[in-house]
């Protein structure tokens, strides 16, 4: 991360929840299970508490993309690219479940800007949720 998520840089209450409804949650990491390669998830966190999550996958970390082959862990892996779910605000972190994971998947993150930059931090669930790290709110 490029800055330390702390109490000061963490976004709570309505600002919290401004910053992302029907925001898609965007994030770029290297894949845990196939090095070298690359996954742009996100989660378009619509207002209505529904959540569609997508998955592409490249040798780069700027693509290009393809739709991913399948997500999730070794556990919980799934065919396809994209799935449905929920989401909600819970003690101040993004919290969702994939449709297709169950409900003992829920996973939260805390939102933390440092100027124009944003990160989120595991708060809660599945540690191979690979949302920790920088992000963007498009």
């Amino acid at each position: 991360m490029p800055f330390a998520p702390s109490a000061a840089n963490r976004l709570t209450g309505a600002p919290l929840q401004r910053a992302v409804t029907g925001k898609r949650l965007v994030y770029v990491r290297e894949s845990a299970r196939v090095p070298g390669v690359f996954t742009h998830a996100s989660r378009e966190l619509r207002a209505d508490g529904s959540m569609i999550y997508t998955c592409q996958a490249g040798r780069s970390a700027n693509g290009p993309w393809r739709p991913c082959k399948s997500y999730g862990s070794m556990q919980t892996r799934r065919e396809g690219a994209r799935d449905v779910g929920v989401w909600s605000i819970k003690n101040d972190a993004v919290c969702a479940v994939h449709a297709s994971f169950g409900e003992k998947s829920e996973n939260c993150v805390t939102i933390h800007r440092q100027g124009a930059v944003l990160v989120a931090a595991r708060a809660a669930g599945a540690r191979t949720a690979c949302i920790p790290g920088v992000i963007t709110l498009e």
